[in-house]
């Protein structure tokens, strides 16, 4: 594309005037012409645009005449779009930032179209909440003010957070609950444990049998009630918390756990 004519020109200006000032001039040039034409060919026409602008005002009238040509048609060819987004109501997000491909594009929606490079895109809308919409469109040259229009989801509530389930709230009561209800099964298991072996010494060595055997069912009942205990505790403790945030649900139900020489007793009272 008048590469000799460009080459001439550089020849010239190195020979005439001030040799420093005309090499400047002539390199210039050189790189903003040849620079220019391989952005165009990229699809770069942001960045094109402001070497042609170079190209314009430091080349020759017969170089500079190719690159307002270029200029011209990268203005033609220059896309555009049209921000907007819209709340999950419909209404207004408030202020609305947004990024292209990860960078910053525009701090607030502009009313105006916005300038891009052709090609596809990731557009990011973030509103003042830290919440983010994405869209990727393809946005090709000579699109103008091309319509990008976001709307952002209703802010998640505590049951949609829980999976459907639970509230958040009653999460942590539903834990301590079946933390009892863990503890009230252990219990209850050396309990019953205990007294099948007080039944089986009994029958096999009772009165005499020894000390050891007879401390072991004892440990076991004690670690046995203490695990009860704490368990009925934690577990009445989580239901009354549960029932107490959750003021459509019934009245808690209260159980009860014992031991005695007959044998271990659960209990359970409450309305339904």
């Amino acid at each position: 594309m008048k590469r000799g004519l460009l080459v001439a020109f550089a020849a010239v200006t190195l020979l005439t005037g001030s040799r420093a000032r005309a090499q400047g001039v002539g390199e210039a040039c050189a790189a903003s012409y040849e620079h220019a034409q391989q952005l165009v060919r990229d699809r770069a026409l942001m960045r094109a645009r402001a070497e042609l602008r170079v190209c314009v005002s430091s080349c020759p009238a017969a170089l500079a005449g190719d690159c307002q040509s270029w200029s011209e048609q990268v203005e033609r060819d220059m896309p555009s779009v049209a921000l907007s987004a819209t709340s999950a109501e419909g209404g207004s997000p408030g202020r609305v930032r947004v990024l292209l491909d990860g960078a910053p594009l525009v701090e607030a929606l502009p009313k105006d179209p916005i300038e891009v490079d052709p090609g596809r895109h990731t557009l990011t809308f973030e509103d003042a909440a830290g919440t983010r919409v994405a869209t990727v469109v393809t946005v090709s040259p000579g699109d103008k003010a091309l319509p990008i229009a976001v709307r952002f989801p209703a802010a998640a509530t505590s049951r949609a957070a829980a999976g459907g389930g639970a509230p958040v709230r009653q999460r942590w009561p539903l834990v301590l609950a079946g933390a009892g209800v863990v503890g009230l099964g252990v219990g209850a298991f050396l309990g019953i444990k205990g007294h099948i072996d007080r039944s089986e010494l009994r029958s096999r060595c009772a009165p005499g049998c020894t000390a050891d055997e007879v401390e072991a069912i004892d440990l076991a009942w004690k670690v046995g009630a203490i695990s009860a205990g704490v368990g009925l505790l934690a577990a009445s403790a989580g239901a009354l918390l549960y029932f107490q945030l959750d003021p459509v649900a019934p009245a808690a139900p209260v159980a009860g756990f014992s031991f005695s020489p007959e044998g271990p007793a659960l209990s359970l009272r409450g309305s339904f």
